[in-house]
């Protein structure tokens, strides 16, 4: 009951954290779940559950591009297998 009651006033649940899982994560992925909240973002902005964020290892080839303008990064820089290794200064 008391879980229901915590959604119904919109509380926000915070998940046990999963060493496995963590461990498992690319860098990126790490660092979008280091920021409070910024999963559950990412998640609105693309128009997907953040329970589908939650179980990404790294983001998908499909997302990056708009992952990538949101957390002001490169696609390159999130995922250099897809897009190539980032461009570095001469």
């Amino acid at each position: 009951m008391a879980l229901s009651a915590a959604r119904l006033r919109g509380e926000i649940l915070m998940r046990r954290p999963s060493p496995t899982r963590d461990a498992q994560r690319d860098e990126i992925m790490k660092m979008i779940f280091s920021k409070t909240g910024f999963a559950s973002e990412i998640a609105r902005q693309l128009g997907v559950t953040p329970q589908n964020v939650a179980a990404w290892n790294r983001v998908p080839a499909h997302h990056v591009k708009e992952v990538a303008r949101l957390i002001k990064m490169s696609p390159s820089q999130i995922r250099p297998d897809v897009f190539g290794q980032p461009k570095r200064p001469a």
